[in-house]
């Protein structure tokens, strides 16, 4: 079908457009209009706020189980060698320790460890408290053991805090050269198979020794280790003791016979961890002046004071040492500083200090571990020694049990620069307050036997020292295990 004509021409030059031309242009003028109210509408939405919705994942928050509280003692002293003198290779003790407990809950349950090395078959003694029942704060729980030694080859009082396990612990004390005898022990608390390592360190740098990890203490075993089979002939050794699956009570034992002349007894705890900021409190000097006389003679150079210091690690460390008096004035010649090769243990001399009750002061720019071996004189001419770990600090409540023993003595020393208040209780007595200056320390004579809960306004550390005619022993105590707090869980 032909279209109509219009009758008019188009002029003269011009075509009339094709349909494809029309459809083209509608095309592009669609298009252009699509871009405008798409832009129209990005930018409404860029003014008017979206709606928003949250979706809160469902919790819970759950009070963890309350569980049975423990504390280990160490145990008799051991001994590597007959009444005789013969060699043996199986450790047995003599006689047993006195113990003491403490809780502020439950009943305390004394039972011993199922299984020993010791051929005696006297194991180390385990303190349980049943948990706190309800929303009952957890309970204070502590106690300690002393023992005296009185036989041929051993003498003087060794005395240790009973404490909960741990999966990392630094030993400072003991020697294995010629007549010192050091024992490790290594006692598993726990109803959970532990596998042991054991890091060696003397003044020559770490001990390479077979037999020193993937050592296997079984559920409720103390396995009982000669250090002189790891590490024979070592004046000044650091052990530390790390453990996987069960925790671990790490203890060492140090006899000391000279000759013919037993030299003292005494059991070494665990310091506190490497910190750049260490107290080791209730250092007792006792007959000082006697004491470095008779270290001047063949035999007698390890009953003078010494500070032990070991830095891990590979970068070393300048030190500054403090010997402080209980009035608080630092003699000039009781300050130190020196710089700690890494790696290695460094026995540092104390000197000749006056009799006292003293805390020794450590700090460094890299983490240090330290402890203190002081020594006394009898008056029939026999010698004891203590070792006196580094302490940590307490900085709530917590419980002091002073296991019995000769003239003992409870020493607070400030881990603040601001004064403290130490507030100290026992059953049937009202609460004690006693002041501690900053950075200073006070001592206070207690009663053997007699248990003790004490609060600070500020951090402390804390030791019971004792001492006797040719007997001196120590130990320092320990904060209270964390206690386990609620947990949200998301279901």
């Amino acid at each position: 079908m032909t279209e109509p004509d219009s009758g008019i021409s188009p002029p003269k030059g011009l075509r009339r457009p094709s349909r494809s031309a029309i459809l083209l242009g509608a095309r592009v003028l669609t298009g252009l209009v699509g871009i405008l109210v798409a832009a129209v509408v990005i930018g409404g939405a860029s003014v008017v706020p979206l709606p928003t919705h949250r979706i809160t994942a469902p919790s819970v928050l759950v009070d963890p189980v309350a569980t049975t509280q423990q504390r280990l003692c160490a145990g008799p002293l051991l001994r590597f060698a007959t009444k005789s003198g013969g060699a043996a290779t199986t450790p047995s003790s003599f006689g047993r320790p006195s113990i003491r407990s403490l809780s502020t809950g439950g009943r305390v349950t004394a039972s011993q460890l199922s299984t020993t090395d010791n051929s005696a078959g006297v194991a180390p003694t385990l303190l349980t408290v049943p948990a706190a029942k309800g929303n009952s704060r957890a309970a204070l729980v502590a106690g300690s053991q002393s023992q005296v030694a009185a036989s041929r080859d051993d003498v003087g009082l060794a005395a240790s805090d009973c404490v909960a396990g741990s999966g990392d612990s630094w030993l400072v004390g003991g020697a294995t050269t010629t007549g010192r005898s050091t024992i490790i022990t290594l006692s598993n608390p726990t109803g959970v198979a532990s596998l042991v390592t054991l890091t060696i360190y003397a003044d020559t740098g770490v001990i390479s020794a077979a037999g020193t990890d993937g050592i296997l203490v079984p559920p409720g075993v103390q396995k009982v280790f000669s250090l002189a089979g790891f590490a024979p002939g070592i004046v000044s050794p650091v052990v530390r003791v790390q453990s996987q699956g069960g925790t671990i009570v790490a203890n060492l034992q140090q006899s000391v016979v000279r000759t013919l002349a037993p030299g003292g007894v005494d059991i070494v705890g665990s310091s506190a961890a490497p910190a750049t900021d260490l107290v080791v409190p209730g250092v007792v000097f006792s007959g000082s002046d006697a004491v470095l006389a008779r270290s001047a003679e063949v035999g007698y150079s390890d009953i003078a004071p010494v500070l032990r210091l070991f830095v891990p690690g590979t970068t070393d460390t300048l030190a500054k040492i403090s010997v402080v008096p209980e009035n608080g004035t630092v003699q000039a010649s009781s300050v130190t500083s020196l710089t700690l090769r890494a790696g290695v243990v460094t026995d540092v001399p104390l000197g000749s200090v006056g009799d006292g009750v003293y805390t020794v002061r450590v700090s460094g720019d890299r983490p240090i571990v330290a402890g203190v071996r002081v020594s006394t004189i009898g008056a029939s001419g026999g010698t004891d020694f203590a070792w006196l770990a580094s302490a940590p600090a307490v900085e709530n409540r917590t419980a002091i049990v002073v296991a019995p023993g000769p003239g003992p003595v409870l020493t607070f020393a400030s881990r603040s620069n601001s004064a403290t208040i130490v507030t100290l209780t026992t059953s049937g007595s009202a609460p004690t307050q006693i002041p501690v200056t900053a950075q200073g320390a006070i001592s206070i004579p207690v009663d053997p036997g007699v248990s003790y809960t004490m609060s600070a306004s500020n951090g402390v550390s804390a030791s019971v020292s004792y001492l006797g005619d040719g007997q001196l022993a120590g130990f320092t105590i320990v904060p209270p295990a964390a206690v386990s707090q609620p947990i949200r869980v998301y279901r």
